[in-house]
């Protein structure tokens, strides 16, 4: 069962988003994936259904480890039962079936979220250096 996100803002967002990634990388390297290229794994995940991506994410948490500072930050994303949110002071409180859904939760947030670092439009009309493109999916 999914959490409810809160909007993703502020530097642990990052934080949130690089466990997002370290996730996903994890989960290419295991030996389903292995074979495949960073970017064909990327666009394999991108093409999953929701309950596929949830399933993966599962996957993930399940074998992948993340840094306290990383599971701190998904976790800062959802509220607990009065609509606080998790922080150090409560998430030691979350039950390892808690934590793994929050983290899920978080992460197929995190997974509507593009990250180009050229848009298609800019691709075309720049030739300045590299800027970075953040557009909800």
């Amino acid at each position: 069962m999914l959490r409810k996100v809160i909007e993703l803002t502020g530097a642990k967002s990052l934080v949130a988003f690089n466990g997002f990634n370290s996730l996903l990388l994890g989960l290419k390297m295991l030996p389903d994936h292995i074979e495949k290229s960073y970017e064909e794994f990327h666009a394999l995940f991108d093409e999953m259904s929701e309950a596929d991506k949830e399933r993966a994410l599962s996957r993930a948490v399940a074998h992948i480890a993340l840094t306290e500072d990383e599971v701190e930050a998904m976790v800062s994303f959802c509220c607990d039962a009065n609509g606080v949110p998790y922080g150090k002071s409560n998430i030691k409180n979350l039950k390892l079936k808690d934590l793994h859904e929050v983290i899920i939760s978080v992460a197929m947030e995190i997974g509507r979220i593009k990250v180009d670092i050229l848009s298609e439009d800019e691709k075309k009309n720049s030739s300045d250096g590299p800027s970075i493109s953040v557009q909800p999916i």
